[in-house]
């Protein structure tokens, strides 16, 4: 008898652990940490994992103080081995890289530049891409062997139709203006902008169904993408953490 109720017993929690499944996507925004306490934040970012959640590590923007050099860009993303990074203050010159860079509207035959990125959990999958301004080629000097296509519009529309069709959440990395981030995801399946533009915006619903979600990482400031899979049911919850 006590054999079969804990059978039982290991039934139910199997059931139960299947049944909820968990994914938190550490996003870094616009950090510009001081190139010297590279280190430190190394040791404080990897200190943020759950073991009993899954953690993905998220970068993008200006990663370092400005003024630096790609080289001292492309050493603080291979000492933080992101999941997907999408800096700003990297023009292409280095080719060091350890790590691929989501970058939808920029190729390049020297460097590892992937157009999107799946995260798959037991119970679901998050489909990742990201936009650039054009902006961003016009104020800087890129590398030559690098193709900026500024066509925004077909290029997200793109994407999110081919990652919603993979995925069950689509996500919009950006660093276009709060408008234009708007009218681009109108009538394209996103559920959600992470915008990586200088500024901070408020959070909010964007045509009634995309989430627009904006933070700057200063002072040791971090979004968290919480994904909850439970009987059959994805959600997605904003939060806002501090290294510590």
């Amino acid at each position: 008898m006590k054999k079969n109720i804990y059978i039982l017993i290991m039934i139910f929690s199997s059931i139960y652990l299947i049944a909820e499944d968990y994914v938190d996507l550490n996003l870094f925004i616009e950090p510009r940490f001081k190139k010297n306490n590279m280190n430190m934040v190394n040791f404080l970012i990897k200190n943020i994992k759950n073991d009993s959640i899954s953690q993905k590590l998220i970068f993008a923007g200006r990663l370092l103080e400005e003024p630096q050099s790609d080289s001292a860009t492309v050493a603080f993303i291979n000492l933080l081995e992101p999941d997907i990074v999408s800096p700003v203050d990297y023009l292409f010159n280095e080719k060091s890289l350890d790590q691929h860079l989501l970058i939808s509207n920029i190729k390049s035959d020297s460097l590892q530049i992937i157009e999107n990125k799946i995260i798959e959990a037991d119970s679901f999958k998050i489909g990742i891409f990201s936009i650039y301004t054009p902006d961003f080629a016009v104020k800087n000097s890129l590398a030559e062997h690098v193709i900026f296509n500024s066509n925004i519009f077909e290029i997200a529309r793109y994407q999110a139709e081919l990652l919603s069709q993979e995925t069950d959440f689509v996500i919009m990395l950006s660093s276009l203006s709060k408008y234009i981030d708007a009218d681009i995801v109108k009538n394209i399946p996103v559920d959600a902008i992470v915008s990586f533009d200088y500024q901070e915006k408020r959070n909010e619903l964007l045509n009634n169904k995309t989430k627009f979600y904006s933070i700057i990482s200063n002072k040791n400031k971090y979004g968290k993408l919480r994904f909850t899979f439970d009987n059959g049911k994805l959600n997605c919850n904003w939060i806002e953490e501090r290294l510590k």
